[in-house]
């Protein structure tokens, strides 16, 4: 069965205020599993990310069970996002329950929260060792690269979330389904110059080392390259709670555009502060705050916001989009459909049919990882197709699927905003094509 890539979303589903309004936390949690309708004889003959894998009667998983870790940022008081973990755990139950777990196995999901610090991550990665798991599924992580250690010299593979550190974009045995900040980046500079016709342009950023270098390297001159003329860098403390004084040395220039990389609890007063200022400047921020969440107490502040997702925001029904919305309505226990639980959701899903196609090597670390490297143009679940050769950006091996798709917060909606062509309708900016082009 094919995949209708092209009609998924990211950080968004279908009419994302609309679901948001449908699947509320309240009905979630009140949903029976109990005596209703399996998922898979719904959507069985659809044309889903699945294909085959995805038969007409449910398969409860049952016997000895196959431990796969998630590694996330659950608990700190300047980044937290257990939505991650939640919608791993989604995909895990329902794989359990209905998708026969891994070669009739369960799966077990041990979860570890780094609480955002370097010894956390490095003790999470200490902890997937010891508890012997195949794999690994990632959260967000900004330490990522003191426990990656752990995991390359133990040939387990990382897999999926969204990469905030460099070995989460480097390393061999991680794969990404997300552009992480470098490919928000690429996006923001490629629509910037190309559509919005900037050529003076402000940009700050949580003073980081992965977070800078994506500002800098991979937006302010990549957006040189492109034809801007004039650009002002603005670093603030990745603890920051006040951003009026950077944003308005961001917008000092009397910028056309202003790019902002920062996310989580920068959201909402970043966007407040814009209006505050009166800042007429088109502003870009990063997919994480284009959730229905931070658009709402952002207020006025939000309208006319511009964000990278990964995944088009109109899919007219698509198969793997409503079985995505009618899965977490039935094992969500309470997680809200909207935002980036979607992007652990998909790395999970698109990790169980690497492993139940590789049938009894599935729970082998090192098969995973060579069926990975191996592919081209894959399926991905509610994402962009995914190739794992490490050559889509050389320097980054390990983004699988790092294109985006720009859009724009209006009516208390978010709308398409890359143009569309024939070929290309829901507008994907083809990160790894742009790198090339002007390197």
């Amino acid at each position: 069965m094919k995949s209708k890539w092209w009609q998924l979303t990211v950080f968004s589903v279908v009419g994302c205020v609309a679901l948001g309004s449908t699947f509320t936390s309240a009905l979630a949690k009140t949903q029976s599993t109990k005596n209703s309708k399996p998922i898979v004889a719904k959507y069985c003959k659809e044309e889903t990310s699945l294909g085959s894998l995805l038969g007409c009667t449910a398969k409860k998983a049952a016997g000895e069970p196959v431990k796969i870790g998630m590694i996330n940022t659950e608990t700190a008081p300047i980044g937290a996002f257990p939505e991650l973990t939640a919608a791993t755990e989604t995909a895990v139950r329902w794989i359990n329950a209905e998708l026969g777990g891994v070669g009739g196995r369960p799966i077990e999901l041990i979860t570890c929260d780094t609480k955002f610090s370097p010894e956390g991550s490095q003790s999470c990665s200490q902890k997937m060792v010891d508890a012997k798991v195949s794999a690994v599924a990632g959260g967000i992580d900004i330490y990522a690269d003191t426990g990656l250690k752990i995991l390359e010299d133990n040939a387990i593979p990382y897999v999926g979330g969204i990469p905030a550190a460099f070995g989460q974009v480097k390393s061999p045995i991680s794969f990404q389904f997300s552009g992480g900040t470098w490919g928000a980046g690429v996006a923001f500079a490629d629509y910037a110059v190309k559509t919005l016709k900037a050529k003076n342009i402000g940009i700050m950023y949580a003073d980081f080392g992965s977070i800078k270098n994506a500002a800098i390297e991979y937006s302010a001159d990549i957006a040189k390259k492109l034809g801007a003329k004039n650009i002002e860098t603005v670093p603030f403390a990745i603890t920051a709670t006040d951003f009026l004084a950077p944003l308005t040395a961001a917008n000092a220039g009397n910028p056309d555009a202003i790019f902002v990389f920062a996310a989580d609890t920068a959201c909402v007063p970043v966007m407040r502060a814009s209006q505050e200022l009166g800042i007429q400047a088109k502003m870009l921020l990063v997919g994480a705050c284009a959730t229905p969440k931070s658009t709402t107490e952002a207020g006025v502040g939000s309208e006319g916001k511009l964000f990278n997702i990964e995944g088009p925001i109109s899919g007219g029904g698509d198969p793997d989009t409503v079985m995505y919305t009618s899965v977490v309505k039935k094992y969500g226990q309470g997680l809200d459909p909207i935002g980036a639980g979607t992007v652990s959701f998909r790395a999970m899903m698109n990790l169980w049919v690497v492993m139940s196609n590789l049938k009894e090597k599935g729970t082998e670390p090192q098969a995973i990882i060579d069926a990975f490297r191996a592919s081209k143009d894959a399926p991905s679940f509610m994402g962009h197709p995914y190739t794992c050769d490490g050559k889509q950006i050389p320097e980054f091996p390990a983004l699988c699927s790092p294109q985006q798709i720009m859009v724009r917060y209006a009516n208390k909606k978010l709308v398409q905003a890359s143009k569309g062509t024939p070929s290309n309708p829901y507008g994907w900016i083809d990160v790894p094509a742009i790198l090339k082009k002007v390197s």
